[in-house]
Order: C-alpha cells, then structure tokens, then sequence
C-alpha cells in the first residue's frame, strides 16, 4: 500500500488529533466527578474481600446474620472503672445513636458496657459474687487489674456504612458526657479500624496525587525538553487516573484501600507509552535536522507503533492476570487498570502525532535561528548539525554505551553474576508471606497502634476469633448437657497459652453440678440454669450467645482472643487452638461440630488465598507474555532467554522480602505481575531495535550498542518519570501506599538495570544466537567486542 502524501498525511494527524481533543473534552469532565463519586464509596472490610462461595466466608456470613456481633466497638479511657458512674453515663448518651429518627436511620444497633455486664452477674438469678464476677468478665469486659472497663457499642449496617462520621459523633458524645478529652477516648473494633483505614486511603489520594502528577510533569519536560509534547502525556496520563477511579464507581465495586493504587500506576504506564513515542519521533528528528515534521511524525509512528503495542500488550497481561485472584478488589484492580492502559494508549496516539508536528515546526524555526546566530559568530555549525537542544541526547546515548561496553566486554562473567544474585534470591521466595492485617497498615505511633496497645495493656487481648458449637436438634437434647460441654471448652480455651478475653453462655451462668448429684441443691441450681438458657427474656438470651439457624441446629457461640503481636503466627496459633477443641467436640456425641470464625481465620484465610493466586496468577502472565516473546523473536528458546531480565527485577525484590521476612500488604502484592508488565517493556523496544540493526548486517556486540544507543534515553527516562513520580506517595504514613511506591521505584530500577546491564550481556555472550534474526548477516553471530573497544 503506497505512503499517504505529506500533505495527505498532515490532514489525518490533524483529524486524529481533533478527534483525541474532542475525547478529552468528553472525558476530562467524566474523570473529574466520577472519580470524586468513587472515593465517596470507600469503605475497607477485609473480611468481606474473600469470594461469598468460599466455606470461610459463607461461615463468616452466617455468623454474622445470626450473632449481629462482628461490627462491635469498644471504648475506653483511664478513668473507666468499675462502680464508676462515668461508664454508665457514657453508655446513656450513646442510646440515642440507637434510635431511628426523621433525619437518619439508627446508627448502632445497641450498647452495653462491663459495668451492665457486671451487674447483670451481681444480680438474681445468676447473684455471683464481686469477686467471681470480675474473674469471669477478666480479660474481655474488664482488666486484669480488675477495676478497668470499657463501653460496648454494636453498629448498625447503615452507621457501619457512615462508620468515619458514625465514630466521629460517638468519641464526641462520650468525650462531653464524662469531660475526658477526645485524645484520651481509645476505641478498637472493626468499625474504629475499617473507618481508619477509609480515611487514611482517601487521604493518601487527596495529599500525594497532586505533587506526583507535578512531579512527573517536570521530570518529564526536563527528560523531552518540550512543554508541548509533556503537556499531552500528562493530560492524558491524569484523565487516565480520573477514568480509571470512575471504572471503579461504574462497576458496582466500593473503593478501598487495594484500589486507591489504581491512579498513580495508570499515571506511570501512560506516561512510559508516551515517552517511548515521543523518543522514536526524537530520533527521527536527530537523524536529519532538515527533516520535515510530518515525516519525522510519520517515521516514529511506523517505528514505534509495533513495540508500543507490544509493549502495551505484556502490560496488559501482566494486569489481566490478576483478575486470576480470587480476593475481590485485587482482581478488579487488574481488569479496570487493563482496560485504563488500553485506553490511554489509544488517546495518546490520536493526540501526539498532531501535537509531535506541531512541536516539529517549533523546533525548526529554533535550529535555523540557532544556524543564523552561528554564522555571525563564524562558528562551524552546518545545516547538517544536530538541533542544539538535541545535542545532550546524543551525549547521554554515548554514555549508555559506553558504560554498557565495559559489562559487554565479559558477557559471560556478567551473566553467571545476575544469575547467581537471582538464585539466592528466589531461595527466599517459598518463605515469602502476606499480611491484611489492619493495624499493621500503620506506623508504630498512629493513632490505632496508640488505642490497641492501650486495650491490651488495661483489658487484654484484642484479636478476635469464635468457635461456634453446633447441636444437631437430636443431639443431647438436654440444655444442661449442652452447657457443660460448652463450659468444657471455655475452660480449656481459657487455660491456653497466648489466649485470653474468652467470653461465652459459660460467662453468664453458675456451673452446673455434677451428673451424680442428687442433692436438693443441685436440682435447684440445674432447674435455675435451665430456666435461663430456655428463658428468651434471660439475660443469657439477650447477650446472644446462643442461636438457632434454618436447619434447627442451636449454635452456641464462645468469643476468644489473641494478643496483637506481629511476633505471633496466628496461623498456627489457630491451628494449635482447632486441634484442642476438636477431640473435645467430637467424644462429646456424633453431629456434634465446631465452626471457626471471626477475625483471625478471615484474616489467614485472606493472606492464604492472596499468596496462592498471586503465584498462579504470575505464572500465567509469564507463560502468556513469554509466548509472546518467542513470536515477536521467532524462537521458542530465544523467548526464554529474553524472559530472564524480566524475571530479573520481580524474583530479586520479592525473593529479598522473603529472604528479610517482609510480609507482602495489600499495596505491594499486585506489584509482581504489574512489575513483570512494565519491566518487558524495555525488553521488547531493546530487542525491536537490536534486530533491525542486526538485519542491517551488524553483529550482535555493534547492534546491541546501537539498540541501546537508541533506546537508552527512553529507558532512563521513563524509569525516571515512572519510579520518581509515585515515590511521592512514599511520604504517606499509611503502609500500603507507601509499600506501593517503594515497591515500584524498586521494581523498575531493577528493570532498568536489567535492560541495560544483563539483556546486552546476554546478546553479547552466546545464548545471544538465540535472540538474533534468522535472516540476519552470518556476522551478526560474530563476537567483535575486540573491534568496538579498540
């Protein structure tokens, strides 16, 4: 098919270009209040990230609907004692949060406190002692001092949903009703977390997006040195963060903190498109001063429009694969932040050839006024002369070679060397862990690290976890016996090392006498403890610890907790606490089961499943982007070989991690399949212009540095741009933002490294035969590194 004319072919980049004007026209207002939509919706529950199919969480579900006691906060303060008359009048003025009104739904569903607790107990029927009441609420409702306490307050579905304004009110409340600064009012809970975590989240988006847009921007026009060319990769680059926040809003899904990472990456692939585009028009510019701009235009597109594709492509994958993981928001993050690469790509290429002719003109009109101020000063500048502002480019490319030369000149030493640091560290990948934990997500002195020492310095424990133990309807049909078996495991989870804050029916009611008691005592204190676990009125009942699901079973519920230490496997804790009560259950009779859930299986489970998928998940993006790779190369050997420095960067920081016991969060896990995306990147422009040097009859040493001559500056430059522009997130205190930007100014120096130190390597040493043309020049094979040093 014959080229277009200039003329014919100045028209079209005109079109598309009004065409990119108009869409961004449309998109930018779209991006701009969608994307504020979507950050309205954020709402963080870990527990509820698990697929609803899953046994764990459809056992979490079920609890929750029949016990209502999942979304529980606790408070507290110094002065909260017991036979305080602060801790009731706190309690009385949170009662009005339980009350629907004209304006607003009822934000808690109830509120109680160890003070109501204790004189419940001290009460008839139960009338325990003091001191037996305080041995029994120890460790849950009151503290091993035994005086501290604490107020109860369970949320509604609709105050969790307002949970950040819904904790405002009631630190206020309580703060005014016993005069205690609002500073010294501590609470803990899901609802405390999940509103922590919401805003720090949107916190993180609203502080650092700003500054690492301007950022990227100056790197960028410092890196182009066009103001032009910079604008339309920045423009597109932020409607590409806005749209990617609305994908978010369109689809259903609420935000949270795994998607709050959505726009500084959008930001950072777009930009690395554009500065890879902008590079082949600047070289078609350098190659001939005289050129005109809409063949210097139309040479980059030809050149660059087929590795950008690529590139754009194995980025994609790298996304798409995580759509493989079965935790809800990291498989949306990868489909929608696909789809925001597909986009922003197809903007930048109806946007940048218009704005690269314009930017031609410009720059003509610069070179011959600078050729005019040469001739007045009799200096020996000629037509033929790079544009001034060109000039450093063509220095930095000398530098990338020569530097590279030196590593070239022992290609095998430099091969065996990445390959020894790859292996050890992909021995620290099988210890490599995750963690979504919560509190972890903090700093050592945040707020919520402050509350949760505080709760198990002066209450106890604060990591719940629940066994439910289900009675079939025929299974010991008497309550008695079904309450002795429940105190059996009370006691025995109380006994437990590293578990405290057990709290069950056991709590609530006097021991039952042995089975051989006759006395009249005994059937009277068995007649008393029946009455109240079949009373629906008693206030074992309305503490709602035992239920009855659809099938019949009566479930009975025991609440325990670990300690919060980062030095504890709760894992295996876990384990230890399964393998106790089972045996326990299973003498008792058969049908006769336990359910384990609440906070800690969730969580285990969640760090099981995001460490699996991830693996699988990587896995099948290499796999596919390594098929792609034997295509573009035409060599099923040749796309492995390719594959290593793009393994190179992922297998060393992650290994690292394992190897220093650094737990994967959720900011830094997508980072492996994005990583591997970003990192062939480089690979596939690199070994696009290696092999068009290579068919020119180079040999590989030649056409590997005048690949990297070529490409240097794109790399360093979008490494620049890509790594330094989200490191401003790195200031955040919360983790996962901050993990995200270390991580990736990690990843893609380590990509950059490998592109420009072992892939020349390889095309120098002789795996290099596999990554060169079949139709290139028998000396393409030859090793003439002598010939180039010399």
């Amino acid at each position: 098919m014959p080229l277009k004319s200039l003329g014919d072919q100045a028209t079209t980049y005109r079109v598309r270009f009004c065409i990119g004007l108009l869409a961004v026209c449309i998109l930018g207002p779209l991006a701009a209040r969608d994307s504020t939509r979507a950050l309205s919706t954020m709402y963080n529950a870990p527990a509820l990230w698990l697929p609803e199919d899953m046994p764990v969480r459809k056992q979490y579900d079920d609890f929750s609907k029949l016990f209502q006691g999942q979304d529980v906060l606790m408070i507290g303060w110094d002065d909260a004692k017991i036979g305080s008359e602060e801790v009731d009048a706190a309690a009385e003025a949170l009662l009005p949060l339980t009350q629907a009104t004209p304006d607003r739904p009822a934000h808690l569903a109830g509120v109680s406190s160890g003070q109501r607790v204790y004189d419940v107990l001290t009460s008839p029927p139960t009338s325990f002692s003091d001191r037996a009441t305080r041995a029994r609420l120890k460790g849950s409702l009151i503290g091993e001092d035994g005086e501290q306490t604490i107020v109860l307050a369970t949320f509604t579905e609709h105050g969790n949903l307002n949970r950040q304004d819904v904790l405002a009110e009631v630190r206020q409340i309580v703060s005014d009703s016993i005069g205690v600064p609002e500073d010294e009012i501590y609470t803990a809970g899901p609802p405390t977390d999940g509103a922590l975590v919401d805003a720090e989240a949107q916190g993180s988006i609203d502080r650092f997006t700003l500054p690492s847009v301007i950022v990227g921007a100056l790197i960028c026009v410092f890196c182009l040195r066009s103001i032009v060319l910079t604008a339309i990769i920045i423009v597109v680059a932020v409607i590409g963060q806005g749209m990617s926040l609305a994908m978010v809003l369109y689809s259903g899904i609420e935000m949270n903190a795994i998607l709050i990472v959505l726009p500084p990456l959008v930001f950072v692939l777009t930009a690395s498109a554009g500065i890879h585009l902008c590079n082949y028009y600047r070289d078609a510019m350098c190659s001939d001063p005289n050129i005109d701009p809409t063949a210097a235009t139309r040479q980059a597109m030809q050149a660059g429009i087929l590795p950008c594709w690529l590139a754009a492509t194995t980025t994609i994958i790298g996304l798409g694969s995580l759509g493989l993981v079965r935790l809800v928001p990291v498989s949306a993050f990868g489909f929608i932040a696909a789809g925001s690469v597909f986009g922003t790509l197809l903007l930048l290429l109806l946007l940048l050839p218009g704005a690269m002719q314009w930017h031609g003109k410009r720059h003509r009109a610069k070179h011959r006024a600078a050729l005019a101020k040469a001739r007045k000063s009799e200096t020996s500048e000629t037509e033929d002369d790079p544009l001034p502002v060109e000039k450093w480019r063509s220095q930095i490319g000398h530098a990338w070679e020569a530097f590279a030369a030196q590593f070239m000149r022992y290609p095998i030493i430099v091969v065996t060397f990445f390959t020894i640091i790859t292996a050890i560290a992909a021995s620290g990948l099988p210890q490599l862990t995750t963690s979504v934990n919560i509190p972890r997500m903090f700093p050592e002195n945040s707020r919520i690290r402050t509350d949760y020492a505080w709760f198990e310095e002066h209450i106890g424990p604060t990591i719940n976890a629940e066994v439910v133990v289900q009675f079939p309807p025929d299974s010991m049909p008497d309550s008695i016996d079904r309450f002795r078996l429940v105190r059996d495991v009370d006691d025995h989870l109380r006994s437990t090392d590293l578990v405290g804050g057990v709290f069950s029916a056991r709590s609530f009611l006097p021991s039952p006498p042995s089975k051989k008691s006759r006395s009249i005592r005994s059937t009277v204190l068995e007649a008393n403890i029946r009455k109240q676990l079949e009373d629906p009125d008693s206030p074992l009942q309305d503490a709602g610890y035992i239920a009855i699901d659809n099938q019949g079973n009566q479930l009975w519920r025991i609440s325990f907790r670990f300690p919060f230490d980062e030095a504890i496997d709760y894992r295996t804790e876990f384990q230890r606490v399964q393998a106790e009560v089972i045996p326990i259950l299973e003498e008792a009779g058969e049908g006769i089961s336990p359910q384990f859930t609440g906070g800690v299986p969730m969580t285990t489970e969640s760090q099981d499943v995001l460490l699996q998928d991830l693996f699988r998940s990587f896995l099948a993006a290499f796999g596919i982007v390594a098929i792609i790779m034997m295509l573009l190369l035409r060599s099923f050997l040749g796309g492995l070989v390719a594959m290593f420095p793009n393994l190179f960067p992922t297998i060393t920081l992650f290994g690292t991690m394992g190897l220093l016991e650094t737990p994967l969060d959720i900011g830094s896990v997508m980072t492996a399949s994005v990583a591997l995306g970003i990192a062939v990147d480089g690979t596939i422009h690199f070994l696009t212009k290696f092999q068009n040097q290579s068919r020119k009859g180079k040999g590989r040493t030649e056409a590997s540095l005048a690949a990297l001559h070529k490409c240097g500056p794109a790399m360093w430059q979008t490494t620049a741009v890509c790594a330094i522009s989200p490191l401003v997130y790195g200031l955040s205190d919360f983790q996962p933002t901050q993990r995200f930007a270390f991580m990736m100014f990690g990843l893609l120096l380590a990509a950059l490294i490998g592109d420009v130190l072992l892939l020349p390597a390889l095309l120098a040493s002789p795996l290099g035969r596999f990554l060169t043309p079949k139709t290139a020049q028998s000396k393409a094979n030859a090793d003439n590194i002598s010939s180039v040093t010399r």
